[in-house]
């Protein structure tokens, strides 16, 4: 295996221990049961959020528009909201295919834009996520996000 292979598999598997590190709560779906599984083509966006405790409406995400689905290409305001009197310090937000745990690079799908430098930024040890810039209280981010080509599938954005 050549060097660039090692380092790729290396970020990639630091990648996947920095999201599990971030996230150490389970994600919940929003439900899906209303949608088939149909041929394998999909294109609708499932929003997820860390599970810390039950009932928790602490957080939420917000596609913008509240599309059900993406038109491929198109960018779309993705916002993580903390509802008053909650804030956060940290997170980690990604795009990853429905099903997808994140520990391959393929599992990333479409792509996040900063909006605001001093609010966010790539993940240095996983560049398809997003983090703070900065640990202080806040109490929403925002950052772009273009939609993958047709013929991609689900994409689950989770924070």
């Amino acid at each position: 295996m050549t060097t660039t292979g090692l380092q790729s598999r290396f970020i990639l598997l630091l990648c996947f221990i920095s999201i599990t590190a971030c996230n150490m709560f389970a994600f919940t779906e929003e439900p899906s049961e209303r949608f088939g599984k149909g041929d394998g083509y999909c294109s609708r966006i499932l929003r997820a959020q860390s599970n810390r405790k039950e009932g928790n409406s602490e957080f939420r995400l917000r596609v913008e528009g509240d599309p059900e689905s993406y038109q491929p290409g198109s960018t779309y305001r993705v916002t993580l909201i903390a509802s008053s009197p909650s804030y956060f310090r940290g997170f980690t937000l990604i795009a990853l295919k429905e099903g997808a745990e994140g520990d391959r690079e393929e599992d990333y799908t479409g792509n996040f834009q900063i909006i605001d430098e001093e609010e966010t930024q790539f993940m240095t040890n996983c560049p398809p996520a997003v983090t703070e810039s900065t640990p202080r209280r806040r109490t929403s981010i925002q950052v772009f996000w273009t939609a993958p080509p047709s013929g991609s599938g689900c994409v689950s954005i989770k924070y």
